[in-house]
């Protein structure tokens, strides 16, 4: 007995709305997930501190002490990490004195180093150069995130 089948039914192309809105909604969930990074991040590298830091005044520090402690690096191994222990005078006349932990400074008791500081905040003041990366890390990580974002949606609303 031959059983006989009619012509295979092409598959039904997806309707183009849906794929619209998934495409969509991931280029919200994938943007939003990029700026949710971005702050993250800047916030674990202290970039509001740094760059009110950077944007300030800048004086003449005096090392005053240096702290050692031991780590252990990403293989295990222990390291010696050195901290030291800065002393400034800002414009107004008052002394702050503050450990420089963003940096590995190559200093001794005595040495002199350039420190910036918020003249409303000098305790946050840093050691650390200011350099483009940190002063744009946010709107950097965002912005390639976004376009990743723009770029996966398309491909996803093309392929769908």
């Amino acid at each position: 007995m031959t059983v006989r089948r009619g012509p295979v039914a092409p598959p039904r192309p997806a309707d183009p709305g849906s794929v619209m809105v998934i495409a969509a909604v991931y280029f919200v969930i994938a943007t939003a997930a990029a700026v949710i990074l971005a702050r993250s991040l800047d916030r674990q590298m202290e970039g509001p501190r740094l760059r009110a830091a950077w944007a300030g005044r800048t004086a003449e520090a005096r090392c005053t002490g240096v702290r050692a402690e031991e780590a252990q690096d990403a293989e295990g191994a222990l390291i010696t990490v050195s901290h030291a222990t800065l002393e400034f005078r800002t414009e107004a006349g008052r002394t702050v004195a503050f450990e420089e932990r963003q940096r590995r400074l190559d200093v001794t008791e005595g040495d002199f180093v350039t420190v910036y500081y918020a003249q409303d905040a000098p305790e946050g003041a840093t050691a650390r150069e200011p350099s483009f990366g940190l002063r744009r890390v946010r709107p950097l990580v965002a912005g390639a995130g976004c376009l990743l974002a723009l770029v996966t949606a398309g491909v996803l609303a093309a392929v769908l």
